[in-house]
């Protein structure tokens, strides 16, 4: 579905990252961690074409830019209009906004306004507001950043949920190495060296889940990362 080729992205005089070479098939789910500054988010912003490439190539296959939706670390609500009109903003009226509203756990919120809702929850009208263009990938921006550990959990297992329901790939940017072997199926560790793990398949308790965020903490300290 992407194909990343011979990817690299120069900030000013400086590489972030060179020579990249991923393919994201449909319903894979990508997390990416690394220190900051190695280009994790860069890479998120020209997939979605907010920035380019400085060398190589991302080809979307059998998908359009406008097939990829993302989420910000930050909420990004009009703090004027309601919950449905910030989910609405910009589409048809007659969409079933209901349904996504439903979907992401905020039945008998429509009417409040951003400063009525918590944090989480703000960020609950921002993910609905992606689903309703009903992406086929979803770019996640650390989505969890600013919530509190129970808060952050409840979210990642929405989107989850969310993204089996719909069928969506993800591709996640995080620095909280839990979140990315808990919501990956596979993790990507950037640095001055690319390398991947498996981690489908995992869940907060299973050994195989304490392994893979060992064996990736192993590796980024290795890599200079806090």
């Amino acid at each position: 579905m992407i194909k990343i080729e011979r990817a690299s992205f120069d900030y000013g005089p400086t590489n972030v990252f060179k020579d990249l070479n991923i393919k994201i098939e449909q319903t894979d789910n990508i997390s990416i961690v690394g220190h900051s500054g190695c280009g994790k988010t860069s890479l998120l912003y020209c997939i979605k074409g907010l920035k380019e490439l400085s060398e190589g190539s991302i080809i979307l296959e059998g998908i359009t830019q406008k097939d990829i939706g993302i989420l910000f670390q930050e909420d990004r609500l009009l703090p004027w209009k309601t919950v449905k009109k910030n989910i609405l903003l910009g589409l048809d009226k007659d969409l079933p906004v209901q349904k996504y509203i439903d979907m992401v756990g905020l039945k008998g919120h429509e009417d409040k306004y951003p400063s009525q809702l918590s944090g989480g929850e703000r960020q609950r009208v921002a993910l609905a507001r992606v689903l309703i263009r009903q992406p086929k990938v979803l770019l996640l921006d650390e989505p969890t950043a600013n919530l509190d550990e129970l808060t952050k959990e409840s979210l990642q297992d929405s989107i989850l949920e969310v993204s089996n329901e719909l069928g969506m790939s993800l591709i996640l940017v995080t620095h909280h190495i839990e979140e990315a072997v808990y919501m990956g199926d596979r993790v990507f560790m950037f640095g001055d060296e690319f390398k991947e793990i498996d981690t489908k398949g995992n869940d907060r308790l299973s050994e195989k889940y304490f392994n893979s965020v060992r064996e990736v903490r192993l590796e980024l300290k290795g890599r200079g990362d806090e």
